[in-house]
């Protein structure tokens, strides 16, 4: 357990620091280092390594209150660490090889083999990053020549982490042939588009009259990487679910999660008859135009627009066509 926010330790030969306890955020295994992707937005993380969203630009009000709800929780906060709130390395790993002694479905195991490795990986890399941050406040704003040499070897090291990073985490091109990722690529182009709606509005069919609003980003689970990151829908139970070439992730946690064939999805689109109002719906709604069901989870998603939400249903039955 943490109970005092920094910690001193020895980082060379006669250097000792004080670094902080505080989990210390990177996007680390989630693109590389350097590479301006998604016009350079904000990587978010949500409650665990590895798992998180691309911040997109908006102009809605409600999705900048949420995107600032999960800013405001990467922020250091000697409560929640000490209650053991902010994100683990070890609490991570070790729910992650639990999970991963329970399974015996292979395409769930293969993922959580991957994030272990990677949750392994990145253990190294948000130390040294802790290390590094330790050094620059002891050095302050004075020149020092020992202190700088010091930063640059961990610096290196972490590079080279970069490249262990690359050999253990889960890509997707390497899981699907080339015709499905070029069909997957174009539904990831087409997605950013739906995310891009001004409101999505999720339908509870269980309570009646029950509209949510919701968002969908894109995002990244469990270190699993792909260039353009992955289709990311929320419920508003704060289940997620997230599209592969040839599966759907449905991650309740980290590590509880189902992955379902896409083959054995219905996934549709349906636009709105305006000549026939739902009075309750559009009381609710307002300028809902169009829907995307998915019966096996019991989604239902309304849109305020309809072209965009057509071609995405459109590209992904061209990629089921691959399968």
């Amino acid at each position: 357990m943490k109970i005092f926010p920094k910690k001193r330790v020895k980082v060379a030969d006669g250097l000792h620091v004080n670094i902080s306890n505080h989990f210390f955020y990177t996007d680390f295994g989630v693109r590389d280092s350097g590479e301006i992707r998604y016009s350079g937005r904000r990587y978010i993380v949500t409650g665990t390594p590895g798992t998180g969203f691309i911040e997109r630009e908006s102009e809605s009000h409600s999705y900048h209150t949420f995107v600032r709800k999960h800013v405001a929780e990467m922020k250091p906060s000697y409560l929640r660490m000490l209650l053991g709130k902010e994100p683990n390395f070890d609490k991570a790993l070790a729910a992650a090889n639990k999970a991963l002694a329970a399974t015996s479905e292979p395409y769930r195991r293969q993922l959580l083999e991957c994030y272990v490795n990677a949750l392994t990986v990145a253990q190294k890399e948000e130390r040294m990053q802790r290390v590094i941050r330790g050094i620059k406040d002891k050095m302050g704003h004075r020149s020092n020549k020992f202190m700088v040499s010091v930063m640059s070897h961990y610096k290196n090291k972490i590079r080279q982490l970069e490249n262990d990073m690359n050999s253990v985490i889960w890509h997707v091109k390497d899981h699907c042939s080339p015709e499905s990722y070029e069909a997957y690529s174009r539904v990831v182009e087409a997605f950013t588009r739906v995310a891009s709606c001004r409101r999505i509005w999720f339908f509870d069919p269980k309570r009646r009259n029950s509209y949510s609003q919701v968002f969908f980003d894109m995002g990244v689970f469990d270190y699993i990487r792909n260039e353009a990151f992955l289709p990311l829908m929320r419920d508003p139970e704060g289940v997620h679910y997230y599209l592969l070439p040839d599966a759907m992730v449905v991650a309740r946690s980290h590590v509880d999660f189902d992955v379902v064939p896409l083959k054995t999805l219905t996934i549709v689109s349906q636009e709105l008859a305006i000549e026939e109002p739902n009075e309750a719906l559009l009381g609710q709604l307002g300028d809902a135009a169009s829907m995307i069901k998915i019966p096996e989870f019991n989604l239902n998603f309304y849109f305020n627009h309809v072209h965009a939400v057509v071609d995405f249903v459109r590209a992904v039955d061209r990629l089921k066509e691959t399968l």
